[in-house]
């Protein structure tokens, strides 16, 4: 009974495993962040395959959007919506904020 009161109490303390961790909490962005994002049309060959997001292939002439720090790329109609919830990479979760951003 006791080790069952011990784990239950360490289980409380740890969360739900299936929670969403996120080291920083921290909002989306806001729209003039977002902008700060390149955007583009594609244009001839493309070094991805597909999007992270979505999973579809990249086509010519399509708007996508790269992520500044990692240079990873996504369709910008996939990508917004994320940035605008979690401000970090998809694909390697690195933050599109410094860390420090405050000391500026």
């Amino acid at each position: 009974m006791i080790c069952y009161l011990v784990l239950d109490l360490i289980d409380q303390q740890q969360g739900d495993p299936n929670d969403d961790i996120d080291v920083v909490h921290d909002s989306g962005l806001s729209l003039e962040e977002l902008q700060e994002i390149n955007c583009f049309y594609l244009k001839g060959q493309v070094n991805y395959s597909i999007c992270a997001i979505c999973l579809d292939g990249f086509v010519d002439a399509e708007l996508c959007r790269s992520f500044p720090a990692c240079n990873h790329m996504f369709h910008a109609q996939c990508i917004d919506p994320w940035l605008a919830k979690k401000p970090t990479c998809p694909t390697c979760r690195t933050p599109f904020r410094p860390r420090f951003s405050f000391l500026k």
